[in-house]
């Protein structure tokens, strides 16, 4: 099995990443406060703390042991990071990113192969600070 080709659209600290095998899933969504609601008139109040804050899911069908370590090495360590996802545009193909301020929530895989060292279904989710 051959390590998966990587890409600039999605890194860590400036560090290009494995293109994921699935389809990755980047959300941008506002985080209200405790005050939003309906109220008595059925009437819904939003007030917005954060516009359009990065959450997203990158899967991976299968990772070679170095893909894997690779990985998880980016996230090493590190509380916060710099995340770089692509971001819709104006073009025919995306090429367009932003880079925020981010955490990984969890991550994880199955070993699939023990003695070949193949990883399965390895699953990261990533959340703007």
């Amino acid at each position: 099995m051959k390590n998966l080709n990587r890409t600039t659209l999605l890194q860590i600290d400036g560090q290009p990443m494995p293109v994921p095998t699935g389809s990755p899933s980047i959300n941008f969504e506002d985080v209200e406060s405790s005050d939003s609601g309906a109220d008595e008139m059925g009437v819904y109040h939003r007030e917005v703390l954060r516009f359009g804050v990065l959450t997203a899911s990158l899967e991976y069908s299968y990772l070679t042991n170095a893909d894997c370590a690779y990985l998880v090495g980016l996230l090493a360590g590190k509380t916060t990071f710099q995340f770089t996802c692509p971001v819709s545009g104006t073009g025919a193909d995306v090429t367009d990113t932003t880079t925020r301020t981010c955490y990984c929530a969890n991550y994880g895989a199955a070993l699939l192969r023990l003695k070949r060292g193949v990883w399965r279904d390895f699953a990261l989710e990533i959340k703007e600070c």
